[in-house]
């Protein structure tokens, strides 16, 4: 019989006083959350437009007291103790205290390692989401809800139609295992274990997306704990408590365990050596969010061009719709005895395929695929000219809307 990975059952803490536990929220939004909002706001955040639902998530993340400094963190400018003691005119010790628990305890701020510097994080799912991240689900609590529901409110707006029609894709998709075992890789890898193969240092937390919508009452009922780090960056994930350690077996065996239960594999699209970190999660379609730009808003841009896609034996086709159902983006779908595909929303998992009790699919490799990045530069290289143009035109978009409204 096959090993599978042992699930853990664990209970939600959200009944737990919050405040007790470090983490409060401010009674009413002040001048400072105001500020604040204008900063989560800004485009060169990738953010979303000014609202009373935004201000009242600002409200919920930080105190009065805590928004008073944090005021002085503007988008894209990381600001030591000092600084902001100095800015907010408040002894240094206590503003390294308090910023140093909205780092460690909240994990609502950026802190650099060596050099102790502070930043807010981007309102960018995947990112923002970093207060939800932990090894230990029982350490939840009512406020990392209430954050939850705050965020997928946002998130239900589509403020990220904004923005990623013209970003440029970032992540990428593998065929899950058992597709075929003679599938040939279109570029170094496609296969999870020779992407692993290079690393030493690996780690496993929850997933972000399927916690948030468990949160908010709104979870599947696949693997949480599938979201890995490898590499140097592995250590510092245990290290704040984010994830666990793990080795390189069970990393496969989580992954092939949550592919078992429909969700897909993906990466940042870049190589990576084991000097570099990258990551890994397993996605569904119905919690995640890369995903659900797909399915909800129709926006494909931030998800590289699949190197697979299905082909179909018509002769063999029984008509059944077992594709359908397994295709967590609905890129196949069964009317009136009519099977369509819609090949932009495919993203090559080839979940349709293991699914096809006919043998009617298959995934061949397709021309112009392009390869990842060859390294975290030339990652963040690729994305820097859609990046500027999209801020940009968001920028002056909502200048130009105010001006209309006066």
């Amino acid at each position: 019989m096959k090993n599978e990975p042992q699930k853990k059952v664990i209970s939600l803490n959200i009944d737990v006083g919050a405040a007790v536990l470090g983490f409060g929220s401010a009674r009413t939004a002040t001048t400072a959350h105001r500020r604040i909002m204008k900063h989560y706001a800004s485009p060169w955040l990738l953010g979303p437009p000014p609202s009373e639902t935004l201000l009242e998530l600002v409200a919920h993340l930080y105190t009065e007291e805590e928004a008073e400094l944090v005021q002085h963190l503007p988008p894209l400018k990381a600001r030591t103790a000092a600084r902001v003691a100095a800015l907010s005119r408040r002894p240094v010790q206590e503003v390294e205290r308090i910023l140093e628990r909205l780092a460690t305890v909240k994990c609502i701020l950026l802190a650099t390692e060596k050099s102790r510097r502070y930043a807010i994080i981007p309102i960018v799912p995947g990112t923002f989401e970093l207060a939800l991240m932990t090894a230990d689900l029982s350490t939840r609590n009512a406020w990392h809800r209430r954050f939850a529901e705050l965020f997928e409110e946002l998130w239900d707006r589509g403020y990220m139609k904004d923005y990623m029609t013209h970003l440029g894709p970032c992540v990428r998709y593998f065929p899950v295992n058992g597709v075929s075992k003679t599938l040939t890789s279109a570029w170094p890898s496609d296969r999870m274990e020779e992407i692993l193969a290079p690393y030493n240092d690996f780690a496993v937390g929850n997933c972000q997306c399927r916690l948030a919508m468990k949160l908010v009452g709104k979870g599947c009922d696949r693997p949480l704990e599938n979201c890995v780090s490898f590499g140097p960056g592995a250590m510092r994930m245990v290290q704040k408590g984010h994830m666990r350690k793990a080795d390189r077996q069970e990393i496969l065996d989580i992954k092939r365990n949550a592919e078992e239960h429909g969700c897909v594999n993906f990466m940042i699209d870049a190589l990576g050596t084991p000097q570099q970190s990258n990551g890994s999660c397993s996605c569904c379609g119905c919690c995640c969010h890369a995903l659900r730009s797909m399915t909800e808003f129709n926006l494909p841009g931030a998800i590289c061009r699949p190197h697979f896609l299905p082909h179909r034996a018509p002769e063999k086709c029984t008509m059944c719709g077992l594709c359908a159902r397994a295709c967590p983006m609905g890129a196949w779908a069964l009317s009136e005895k009519h099977l369509s595909f819609d090949m932009k929303r495919c993203i090559g998992c080839g979940l349709c395929v293991v699914s096809c009790k006919a043998k009617a699919l298959a995934l061949h490799p397709i021309a112009g695929a392009k390869p990842p990045a060859g390294s975290w530069l030339a990652f963040f290289m690729k994305l820097a000219p859609g990046y500027f143009h999209t801020s940009l035109r968001v920028w002056t978009g909502r200048i130009f809307s105010m001006q209309k409204v006066q």
